[in-house]
C-alpha cells in the first residue's frame, strides 16, 4: 500500500522534478503541448492576483504564413471584453456627477429611446447597463456592424474542419457590402422611430428591469450617453480616464491603432486568414484592441479596485459595479459579468478572436487568455482546455518575495 502512495505522488510530482521543480516551466511545458495540438494559430495567456503577475506568456504565431511569434505585446481585438472598459468608463462618469445609473436615458440620447409596447415606462442607464432594458439581442445587426475596408477575399480551396466554402463565401460577401457610419447614425437607424432599420420588432414584450438579454446595440447606446454627459468622444473618455491613468500605451478602440500596425496579430476565421484591420461599428460593445501586458495592467488595478479602491474608481463604484441588483439569476452588475462563485469579468469572441478576461475575487486570482483564431471545429474544447491549465495552476505558482 506504501508502494502504491509513494508511487502516486512520484507521478503527480514529476511533471514539476523534470522541470527544476519550477512551476512556471511547469506551465510552459502545459502550454506548448496544447498549443501544438490545437486549432489556435496564436494564444497569449496570464495570470494575475491584485499586487503582481505570476505568470504570462506567448504561444504558436501571430502570423502563421511568416513564423511571427505570438508575444504579450502582440496586439489584437478581445470582443465583448470591450465592455469592462465601458462598464467602468460608466462608473467614472457617475463619480464626476456627469449622470446617474438610475437616470432616464432620454435625458442624455441624441434621440428617443422608448419600447412602443411600454411606451409609458422609462428606460434608464442602468437598465442598459445590465441587459435588463427589454431591448432585443440583435445578431444581424452584429454582423452589420463588421465593416471591412480590406475586403475578405474569397475562398478558393476545401476548408478544414468541415465547414462549407460556400456558405462562408455567401456571408462573406454579406459582409463585404456593410458600409462604414457613425456609431450614432448606426444605433439612429435601429432605435429612432425615423431610423432606416427602425423595427417595433428590436424590443422585447417585456418591461425595462424584469428580464435579461445580452445585446451589443445596446449596451453601445451607453457611449452615446457617456458622450453627451461629458461633452467628449467616449475614445476621448477612456483614454484620458482610464488608459492614459493606467499608461497602457498600446491600447485604444480599432480606429484609433494605426500606430501599433507592426505589433497587430493576424487573424483567423474558419481556417482561413482574414484581414485585420477591419472596424466594428458598434466599438463600445466589442472594438477594443490591447496586448496581454496592457489589459494585464488593466486587470490587475481592477482586482486592486474591487479590494480597495484605485487610482480610476472608488470602492462605493467597484462594489455597485458588481451588484446584482434585478434577480440572483442574472449575471451582469454594470457590464460585467457576475458569477456567485465571486468570478468577475467577461469573455468575447468576434471573427478572428475568442478571449477570456477574468478574476476571482476570494482565491485573489485572475487569467487572461486572448486568440487569435474563432469558428474551428474544435474551438471551444481548445480555449476550454487552456483555461483550465491556467486554473490549474492557480494555487501552484506563488509570488516572488
Amino acid at each position: 500500500m506504501k508502494i502504491k502512495i509513494i508511487s502516486i505522488v512520484i507521478s503527480l510530482a514529476l511533471p514539476l522534478i523534470i522541470f527544476g521543480q519550477i512551476p512556471s516551466d511547469s506551465l510552459t511545458y502545459k502550454l506548448e503541448k496544447l498549443s501544438k495540438n490545437n486549432s489556435v494559430e496564436g494564444f497569449g495567456v496570464a495570470i494575475y492576483t491584485r499586487d503582481t503577475v505570476l505568470y504570462k506568456k506567448g504561444f504558436g504565431y501571430a502570423d502563421a504564413e511568416n513564423k511571427l511569434p505570438y508575444t504579450t505585446k502582440t496586439v489584437q481585438k478581445i470582443a465583448s471584453i470591450s465592455k469592462l472598459i465601458l462598464g467602468v468608463s460608466l462608473m467614472k462618469a457617475q463619480e464626476m456627477k456627469l449622470l446617474h445609473l438610475d437616470d432616464d436615458v432620454n435625458d442624455y440620447l441624441p434621440f428617443i429611446l422608448t419600447n412602443p409596447k411600454f411606451s409609458n415606462t422609462s428606460i434608464t442607464i442602468r437598465h442598459l447597463a445590465t441587459h435588463t432594458s427589454g431591448l432585443k439581442k440583435l445578431p444581424e445587426y452584429d454582423l452589420k456592424a463588421l465593416y471591412f475596408s480590406t475586403p475578405i477575399p474569397k475562398i478558393t480551396t476545401e476548408l478544414p474542419f468541415g465547414l462549407r466554402r460556400s456558405l462562408l463565401n455567401k456571408l462573406s460577401k454579406r459582409i463585404n457590402k456593410n458600409e462604414e457610419i457613425s456609431l450614432h447614425d448606426f444605433l439612429y437607424n435601429i432605435y429612432a422611430p425615423n431610423g432606416i432599420w427602425y423595427s417595433k420588432n428590436h424590443f422585447e414584450n417585456v418591461k425595462p428591469g424584469v428580464r435579461e438579454i445580452y445585446s451589443n446595440s445596446a449596451a453601445s447606446l451607453i457611449a452615446l450617453i457617456i458622450e453627451k454627459a461629458s461633452g467628449m468622444s467616449y475614445s476621448e473618455f477612456v483614454r484620458k480616464h482610464i488608459l492614459s491613468v493606467l499608461k497602457m500605451n498600446t491600447s485604444g478602440f480599432d480606429f484609433e491603432m494605426k500606430g501599433t500596425k507592426d505589433k497587430k496579430s493576424s487573424l483567423y476565421h474558419a481556417g482561413i486568414k482574414i484581414p485585420n484591420d477591419y472596424k466594428l461599428l458598434l466599438f463600445p460593445a466589442g472594438g477594443f484592441e490591447t496586448s496581454v501586458d496592457d489589459f494585464s495592467i488593466f486587470m490587475q488595478s481592477m482586482a486592486k479596485g474591487y479590494y480597495m479602491g484605485n487610482s480610476i474608481l472608488q470602492l462605493a463604484s467597484f462594489n455597485e459595479m458588481k451588484q446584482v441588483r434585478t434577480s440572483s439569476k442574472f449575471t451582469h452588475g454594470i457590464l460585467w459579468e457576475v458569477y456567485p462563485s465571486s468570478s468577475v469579468g467577461h469573455q468575447g469572441d468576434i471573427v478572428g478572436v475568442v478571449a477570456y478576461a477574468y478574476y476571482n475575487e476570494i482565491q485573489d486570482r485572475g487569467y487572461l487568455l486572448f486568440c487569435n483564431t474563432s469558428t474551428t471545429k474544435t474551438i471551444d474544447k481548445d480555449t476550454d482546455d487552456i483555461v483550465a491549465t491556467l486554473k490549474e495552476y492557480y494555487t501552484i505558482l506563488k509570488p516572488e518575495n
